[in-house]
């Protein structure tokens, strides 16, 4: 499945008279980059993938990528998402306006034609790669929308706007998408794991303080901050710089409190250029400084047009990520086996002992003629054998438990990557919450981590291999015009600017 979606990544889509046939023709990318997605491809599905699945591993099954590159537009109801679509193709595709005017994900694709189709028929067709959203049911599926469009400036990627994000009337969050009819932020994390450049917009009336904003930018993008930017849309309305400077800080302190590091990401502050024959209220100090603005949404222009180069590279990503989560899941479950060995170890064998040492003592005693005392000493050592069992069995069950628990999951965590936990390491330790999120809510509802079937022989090596080897020769491999000529100790090639 991966094959066959990234080799259409970078070649033409095929006329048919189906769908598909509406996307143009991308123009030939380099082969280097087109040997990179194979190599990442192959290594997913002839080592990852069978790993994962026959592990109860962590890892999204039956992944497929979409057929073209993409960015996903996400941000607080009127925060420009929309008009900056419109902008960003060069032409009027999506409504705009101060009401919600969009109240589900829509596809935005360059095409020979224009042309319209609902969710139904866009998860439909196998070759695009939105089958997967079928999962979040018809609420979901059944307000979706694919625009296929001529004469977009982008022309080998697509853009999805996405649903305002509010808060729910009384002031309290979306919970878990009930009021939408499906998980909103699932929904955005399907989307984001999948697009190569993500947009979150804020306006400067609600300045990151919706619930649902924070949410999703909490448990939805994490793992995302590699290709994700955040814009302060709207910066042309602002009447006064303490106006400005009052947004601005709140939009920082709403961020701080949902991005666990010192220092924030760049936060872009633009403006869209007003639609022909709109006018636009409210202009005031501020608009002496649009140049700065306009030189910020170029910016902004600049990465959404990266999509296409950055598809390669989020292959690789993806894939050193895959293998370096799937690896500390086996070694954590492992680590729960070996646990739980030793735990019915130190239940049965006392009892084992305790148990033949009766019998031996009793069989000693009828064989030299005393019947009577042989069987008092056989009963009395039986059971407090079977006393004892009790006790152990008591404390194992406490010991069993408390390994399928946080406490002992990362206690586990923290024996075998002592290390790492030693020296902070920050990326081991975002991997691990990931790892442990789904052995809380996965594996250990259904038998435990313990329980967990053990990884195929050579797993481990092969996973090693793609972190320490492969996923660095593929990086390399994916640049070369950027780095070229500079040779390195594997003997590849890379380069100084």
């Amino acid at each position: 499945m991966w094959r066959h979606a990234s080799r259409r990544i970078l070649q033409a889509a095929r006329q048919t008279r189906t769908l598909k046939s509406l996307i143009k023709k991308r123009p030939q990318d380099d082969d280097a980059l087109l040997d990179t997605l194979r190599s990442c491809t192959q290594l997913y599905e002839s080592h990852i993938a069978p790993t994962n699945d026959t592990t109860m591993g962590p890892l999204e099954r039956n992944y497929q990528p979409t057929m073209l590159p993409f960015v996903l537009l996400l941000g607080n109801h009127s925060s420009g998402k929309s008009s900056f679509a419109n902008y960003a193709l060069g032409r009027r595709v999506q409504q705009c306006g101060v009401a919600p005017t969009d109240d589900g994900f829509t596809v935005i694709a360059p095409g020979e034609e224009d042309a319209d189709q609902d969710g139904p028929a866009l998860v439909s067709d196998p070759d695009l790669g939105f089958e997967g959203l079928r999962q979040f049911g018809p609420g979901l599926v059944q307000h979706a929308k694919l625009k296929l469009r001529t004469d977009l400036a982008a022309t080998n990627f697509c853009l999805i706007d996405s649903p305002g994000m509010i808060d729910a009337p009384g002031g309290s969050t979306l919970d878990h998408g009930h009021e939408r009819g499906y998980n909103f932020e699932a929904s955005v994390r399907w989307f984001a794991d999948r697009a190569d450049v993500i947009l979150l917009f804020f306006d400067p009336d609600k300045p990151g303080t919706t619930g649902e904003t924070l949410s999703v930018l909490t448990n939805a993008l994490s793992g995302c901050d590699h290709k994700l930017h955040i814009i302060l849309n709207k910066a042309d309305r602002f009447e006064k710089i303490h106006d400005f400077a009052r947004a601005y800080g709140a939009l920082c302190w709403n961020l701080s409190k949902v991005i666990p590091r010192k220092d924030l990401p760049r936060i872009y502050t633009t403006c869209i250029p007003p639609a022909e024959g709109e006018v636009r209220e409210g202009h005031g100090d501020l608009a002496n400084g649009l140049e700065d603005l306009r030189r910020t949404r170029d910016d902004v222009m600049a990465e959404v047009f990266r999509a296409p180069t950055r598809r390669v590279d989020n292959a690789v990503t993806r894939l050193r990520d895959a293998a370096s989560v799937l690896l500390m899941h086996l070694d954590v479950c492992s680590a729960a086996r070996s646990a739980r060995r030793k735990e019915l170890f130190a239940l049965y064998a006392p009892s084992v002992l305790a148990a033949a040492a009766c019998v031996s003592g009793a069989g000693g005693l009828f064989v030299a003629g005393a019947v009577s005392p042989a069987v008092a000493c056989g009963a009395g050592g039986l059971a407090a054998t079977a006393g004892l069992h009790y006790l152990n069995a008591k404390n194992c069950r406490r010991n069993l438990e408390r390994l399928d628990s946080q406490e002992g999951l990362d206690s586990l965590y923290r024996k075998i990557y002592a290390k790492e936990s030693v020296r902070g390491d920050g990326e081991s330790l975002a991997t691990w919450h990931v790892v442990r999120q789904h052995l809380l809510e996965k594996v250990v509802p259904v038998g435990g981590a313990a329980l967990a079937p053990a990884a195929p022989m050579g797993a481990h090596k092969k996973l090693r291999k793609i972190l320490d080897v492969e996923a660095p020769r593929l990086r390399r491999q994916a640049a070369p015009a950027t780095y070229p000529n500079v040779r390195h100790d594997d003997g590849s090639e890379a380069a100084v600017p």
